[in-house]
């Protein structure tokens, strides 16, 4: 009998983000909502979390939704992850990131998610807010981490920006 992985919970702080999402999942919300099955607000919540996200890790491969740009008209590949919001009601989201990003991000410790609501506003979310997540089992962080429960206890202060 084969069992069930845990999904894996990671904690993270809302932090500023620079808009760009906003004009991508605006001028591309057909192309994702006909490829996730849900509509997709336009805009990201960014989460810094204490350790680095490997995009590129053999665990999440069976995990990750690829959105070719010949899929929806854009100009680069992007990379989608299925979680669960358990802090915002178990809110249904996505990690969502450009290929380029997961390989050269300046700041590999934060994310940015998807979802079909804005999140700051649905919410009231504030920078430095924690916000708790789900992923797949198997997540991993950088070499010097392992899977488990990330405390934002330990996370880096919120940039301002």
């Amino acid at each position: 009998m084969q069992t069930v992985p845990t999904p894996t919970t990671l904690v993270g702080r809302v932090q500023p983000g620079k808009g760009d999402a906003s004009r991508w999942l605006a001028r591309f919300s057909a192309a994702y909502q006909g490829k996730l099955g849900i509509a997709v607000f336009p805009g990201s919540l960014n989460l810094v979390l204490p350790q680095a996200f490997d995009w590129h890790s053999a665990e999440l491969k069976p995990h990750l939704i690829w959105f070719g740009r010949e899929d929806y008209g854009g100009e680069r590949d992007v990379l989608l992850l299925p979680c669960r919001l358990r802090s915002l009601g178990v809110q249904r989201a996505f990690l969502w990131t450009t290929t380029t990003a997961a390989r050269e991000r300046p700041d590999p410790e934060v994310i940015e998610i998807i979802a079909p609501l804005g999140l700051r506003a649905a919410f009231g979310l504030q920078d430095g807010d924690e916000v708790t997540l789900e992923v797949p089992a198997g997540w991993a962080t950088g070499a010097c981490g392992r899977p488990g429960v990330r405390s934002a206890h330990s996370l880096p202060p919120v940039r301002e920006g």
